[in-house]
């Protein structure tokens, strides 16, 4: 096989061999002749043919005839839970003393897992010619191997790549003649048929095509089944440095144009190192190692893919970048080592189907890249190469040891999907000695158990007369249906020699598509599984969190819960002691959290150059903890899209990768890259290091950096110039995102550029690149906590700090994105707008103290803003709302008053407060009326008051006397109490004069002819009452109105100042006929009348005599009666009707042949 290319500066430095003559003398510190130098050397190709014609031009020497250490026996017991075998003595592939064998490929049937094809790199034991990639194969499981240790059609180049189709043709690609060909075989080798696939592609003395693959696509029922693939490095011609490819589409018999694969991932130096898989569906993918700083040093691993049966190609792309290869450092071992991919598919019909793997040796942990260690390291994509996950690490011994495994190659079973890596391993050894090991995953490369395979421990020692430090760059390794044929070179014979170390998996199956139904109304959970249990398969396990439930052999289990709680099912499958699966797992809950923010929507208005604080309240209202974070920090939603002047380099040195903050980006030479859709999160005010590494240093590179800080589409910023290390390669500076920028995205423009070139963001320099990206700002908002834990029936207060220094006036919004566990409302949303302004908003009043219902006006005094302004006011407590700038109120009770000023979006606050004190409650009672001669006495209360009466008189109480008749005199009082708030009160007294009321003296007269007495009450104008009932001024007193006999007649009357006076009369009608005479002269008065109903009734005579009383109301309705009633002189008797209703009632006396009648007046 062809040997890989080493840079002639390393062969000098670390193993003293290489040479190198130019025609002339050439200065280093003359940038332009040390690129003329570089231009003159080819230092890429790394192949055995280039090394064998370099070593004949005297250019190198070849490595030296040695004694080999002795190899160290150490057991051919395989000690795996993983392998059936327990023992697998290695086996060498052909007759040891023949040949050295070295750069392995094997390929296994598919239609026979006994059957297996190997080539490997075959010379002379001591050197010399080259046989190049020869064809050994084994038909019983590696017991026994056949072949020939030259080339299938005589000699080649070697690179040799072996494959079986699933029609049973053998294929070996190879080097030939600088370009590549396959030989092909259709009876187990007895004949091979050769096809040149490509020439040499170009005309110079270093092209070739270089490190190449070959790969058959044998998913049995792929629509492109056994269709053939090759791959590898054109040095020279049209795609120099790229990994190309041709497929052939008839069993190798005719070859597709070639395509370019790598183009896209822009590699600074070259690509190499391709390795070839194919998918369940067909799909074609590659794999190759992206060369950016040089020949030696591998940095990223490239990825192409098709879909249609490698007719065409997608773009190219890192799977993974920032990686640590190996070729520059070298290892303990005397041998040459690279970190090229091997890349294999799952294309069983397990849970893994699909899942694309690579393994790569990568000094320390991938990205990290530092430390003594040498670790095999896995990537796994699940969706057809989109994307990738983190390195895992394939072998398992202690981390941290100085121990070093490379030369990984892998296989992923075609059946069970069992993957299987060989390495080189000393982690048992001293460190220039190896083993050979293997490490098997039956959980999709999750984890891992490795074991070693070869019998012995040895001292790999470069292979005599090939180039420096040769001894094979490739292991091998194969499986189909559980049988594997790891497969290695060693030199226990005393020369490099290709042996196998076959064993059987056992396959572990892990169980997949655990579902978990949980009711939430119960809490009891329903889980279900798939499995494919194979052989040695005993039970399931199903754990809730850590806790074991228990075992069964179905594909469902019940769990019942009786506490809400975030659970974790697993289920494993069981095959044995220390064969228990990777679980299938899947999170569920019982019960849920529930969020509620409050506020949900944040606004906040801000003077300028200020910092203030707002808080959020987040409760949890549901039965389980939340939990919650920012995720991301914000969404910014301001960003403007720009149209930027362009800028390039010319090449040669390149940015080689950019870091600052969370942003570290590696790339490859492209005179400009637009990496704009990578941003990295700066705030405001802190300080980052941005680093700017150089794929190409000379001296006097220079490196600088504009940022669009004002984000108005041009790098109008001065230039921050970046800080070289002394080699040129490492540059350094300082970045302050200044306060006062927006939350959004800028750009940020690098420019790497040569010693003469003026460094401007714009236009084209002679050499170097530039590269754009994005900064993300977090300028005016920050949050804390950004995460958070919140018990049940619990809140958490988070603030949310708003800082504005150095902002314009203006309106500025983001939105804070909330992750939370919340069943209902995983993701939360919160919009953030903060109004910068420098309204000033003053609220005053025309006094700070009151008394209640004074008159108070309140002022509204601004500065700054546009002018057009809206107020409202309103108070705590509430009771008082304008929009008038200057209110006017009379208050009753302390408030603040608070006014908002409204200037288009923005409100500005300001409070002012106003004390009330109460005034005295003065009340000196209603108008009043004194009624003849008499006076009043009245009290304004509110004791220890100061007083001022209209008298003149300071007291708390007087008294007001005038003469009767005088009319109305008006009384006012001032009261003052301790907080000098005045109450006055005001009363009208009216000093009348008594009515005159006279009715004449008692009298009698004969009434039987219609005789009458008027009476007059006189007091015109006055209101009447007559014990009759009667309401006129006047009264007439006949037969008809009191009858014969004795009648006491009063009437009181009422002024129109409501001053009362009474007069009475009795006046005696006679019956002067004789008949019905009163004899006895009786007679009776009732009094007093107008009553209440209660009254006397008093009678009288000149002699004794019997009557009757009645009384009755104005409806004839007999209401007291009393008979033979004797009197005799003055008798006097109480009589109550005060139950009856009020009115005017009629009272009779009668007696033999007379009637007395009055009539009284109930009120």
């Amino acid at each position: 096989m062809q040997m890989k290319k080493i840079k002639f500066l390393l062969f000098f430095v670390v193993i003293g061999l290489a040479t190198f003559s130019v025609s002339k003398v050439i200065s280093d510190n003359q940038k332009l002749d040390k690129r003329a130098k570089r231009a003159q050397v080819d230092w890429r190709i790394d192949n055995q043919g280039y090394w064998k014609k370099m070593i004949n031009e005297g250019l190198v020497l070849g490595n030296p005839d040695v004694k080999v250490a002795a190899a160290v026996y150490t057991g051919s017991e395989i000690k795996s839970p993983m392998s059936i075998t327990e023992n697998s003595p290695d086996v060498p592939v052909t007759d040891v003393a023949g040949s050295t064998q070295s750069e392995n490929s094997i390929f296994v049937s598919r239609n026979d897992a006994n059957e297996a094809l190997n080539s490997n790199n075959s010379t002379p034991p001591n050197g010399g010619s080259v046989y190049g990639a020869d064809w050994l194969f084994t038909l019983d499981f590696a017991e026994t191997w056949d072949g020939d240790i030259h080339g299938p059609n005589g000699n080649n180049s070697g690179d040799p790549a072996a494959c079986i189709g699933n029609n049973g043709r053998w294929y070996v690609g190879y080097i030939n003649n600088s370009g590549q060909a396959v030989s092909y075989s259709d009876d187990q080798g007895a004949t091979w048929v050769k096809v040149q696939v490509a020439p040499k592609p170009g005309s110079g003395f270093n092209d070739m095509a270089d490190k190449n693959h070959l790969w058959v696509d044998t998913k049995k029922g792929s629509p492109y089944e056994n269709y053939l693939y090759d791959a590898w490095t054109d040095f020279g011609g049209s795609h120099d440095n790229q990994v190309v490819f041709k497929r052939s589409t008839d069993n190798g018999l005719t070859w597709d144009d070639k395509i370019s694969l790598s183009d896209a991932v822009n590699a600074g130096s070259h690509c190499q190192g391709v390795n070839l898989a194919s998918g369940p569906n067909g799909e074609v993918y590659a794999a190759y190692a992206v060369y950016d700083g040089g020949a030696l040093t591998e940095r990223a691993i490239g990825f192409s893919k098709s879909t249609d049966g490698g007719a065409t190609f997608e773009p190219a792309f890192r799977a993974i970048d920032n990686i640590h290869g190996i070729r520059a450092d070298g290892i303990p071992q005397n041998m040459r080592t690279a970190s090229f991919p091997v890349m294999d598919v799952d294309i069983s019909d397990g849970v893994y189907s699909g899942n694309i793997y690579i393994v790569w040796p990568n000094k320390g942990y991938p990205g990290v890249n530092t430390g003594n260690d040498i670790d095999v390291y896995m990537i796994r994509s699940t969706d057809g190469g989109t994307t990738w996950s983190d390195p895992i690490r394939v072998n398992q011994d202690p981390v941290g040891q100085g121990k070093v495994h490379y030369q990984p190659w892998l296989s992923v079973d075609p059946v069970n999907g069992v993957l299987s890596v060989v390495f080189y391993d000393n982690r048992n050894t001293a460190a220039n000695q190896a083993e050979a090991w293997v490490a098997t995953s039956n959980n999709g490369g999750e984890t891992w158990e490795d074991f070693k395979v070869s019998d012995v421990s040895f001292t790999p020692s470069p292979i005599p007369g090939l180039a420096s430090g040769y001894f094979g760059d490739y292991l091998a390794i194969s499986s189909y249906n559980g049988q594997v044929y790891p497969t290695w070179t060693d030199n226990r014979s005393g020369h490099a020699m290709t042996y196998v170390s076959p064993f059987v998996t056992i396959v572990v199956n892990s169980p997949y598509g655990l579902t978990a139904d949980m009711s939430q109304e119960t809490g009891v959970c329903n889980l279900v599984w798939n499995h494919e249990q194979g052989t040695g398969f005993q039970y399931y396990k199903v754990y809730r969190d850590t806790t074991l439930l228990g075992t069964t052999s179905n594909f469902v289990f019940t769990d019942s819960l009786t506490d809400y709680a975030y659970v974790t099912y697993k289920v494993t499958a069981f095959y044995g002691e220390g064969n228990e699966s990777v679980p299938a797992e899947i999170e569920t809950q019982y019960g849920t959290s529930e969020s509620v923010f409050v506020p949900d929507t944040v606004i906040k208005t801000m003077h300028l150059n200020s910092v203030d604080d707002e808080l959020m309240k987040i409760k949890n209202t549901g039965t389980l903890y939340l939990a919650y974070s920012l995720s991301p920090f914000f969404r910014t939603v301001n960003t403007t899209n720009h149209t930027y002047k362009s800028a390039k380099g010319g090449g040669d040195e390149y940015i080689h990768r950019v870091s600052i903050s969370n942003l570290s980006n590696g790339s490859a030479s492209d005179n400009y890259s637009d990496f704009t859709n990578q941003s990295a999160l700066v705030k405001t005010g802190n300080r980052y290091t941005l680093s700017v590494r150089n794929g190409n240093p000379y001296p006097g590179d220079k490196c600088g950096v504009w940022v669009d800080w004002n984000d108005n589409g041009e790098f109008d910023e001065p230039i921050t110039e970046l800080t070289s290390d002394n080699e040129g390669r490492l540059f350094t500076a300082t970045l302050n995102p200044p306060k006062g920028l927006d939350q959004k995205s800028i750009r940020m423009r690098i420019r790497l550029a040569g010693p003469e070139d003026a460094m401007k963001p714009y236009g084209e320099t002679a050499y170097g690149e530039v590269e754009d990206y994005s900064l993300t700002i977090a300028s005016w908002l920050s949050v804390n906590p950004d995460s958070d834990t919140i018990p049940v029936a619990d809140s958490a207060m988070v603030t949310l700090t708003f800082d504005d220094a150095n902002m314009s006036t203006g309106t500025y919004t983001t939105d804070l994105n909330f992750k939370i566990s919340d069943l209902g409302n995983p993701n939360k949303r919160v919009h953030v707008i903060m109004n910068v302004t420098d309204l000033e908003v003053t609220a005053t009043s025309s006094v700070d103290v009151a008394c209640q219902g004074d008159e108070v006006q309140l002022f509204t005094n601004t500065t700054g803003g546009s002018g057009s302004f809206n107020y409202e006011w309103h108070s705590i407590p509430e009771g008082f709302t304008s929009t008038d700038q200057n209110p006017v109120l009379n208050p009753d009770e302390t408030r603040d008053y608070i006014v908002e000023v409204k200037d288009g979006s923005v409100s500005m606050f300001d409070t002012v407060s106003v004390t009330i004190f109460q005034k005295p409650v003065v009340n000196i009672g209603d108008d009043a009326t004194i009624c003849g001669e008499g006076s009043i006495e009245i009290n304004a209360s509110n004791e220890g008051a100061t007083y001022l009466w209209s008298t003149g008189e300071t007291t708390q109480a007087v008294t007001i006397q005038q003469p009767a008749g005088s009319g109305i005199t008006t009384v006012w009082v001032e009261v003052s109490n301790e907080n000098g708030c005045v109450s006055a009160d005001t009363a009208e007294i009216n000093f009348a004069a008594l009515p005159i009321v006279d009715l004449g003296n008692d009298t009698a007269f004969c009434a039987q002819n219609g005789s009458a007495l008027t009476l007059n009450a006189g007091n015109e104008g006055a209101t009447y009452l007559w014990s009759t009932g009667d309401t006129d001024q006047t009264f007439t007193v006949d037969t008809l109105t009191v009858g014969y006999g004795s009648s006491d007649i009063s009437v009181e009357v009422t002024t129109t100042d409501g001053c009362t006076a009474n007069d009475h009369i009795t006046v005696e009608l006679k019956n002067c006929t004789s008949i019905g005479e009163n004899s006895a002269d009786v007679n009776f008065a009732v009094y007093p009348n107008p009553n209440h109903g209660t009254f006397t009734l008093e009678l009288s005579s000149s002699s004794i005599d019997k009557v009757n009383v009645k009384i009755m109301n104005v409806t004839g309705a007999m209401v007291f009666e009393q008979h033979d009633v004797t009197v005799n002189g003055n008798t006097k008797q109480q009589i109550n009707l005060a139950n009856f209703a009020k009115g005017v009632y009629s009272v009779s006396v009668i007696g033999k042949n007379y009637q007395i009648n009055k009539k009284i007046v109930i009120r």
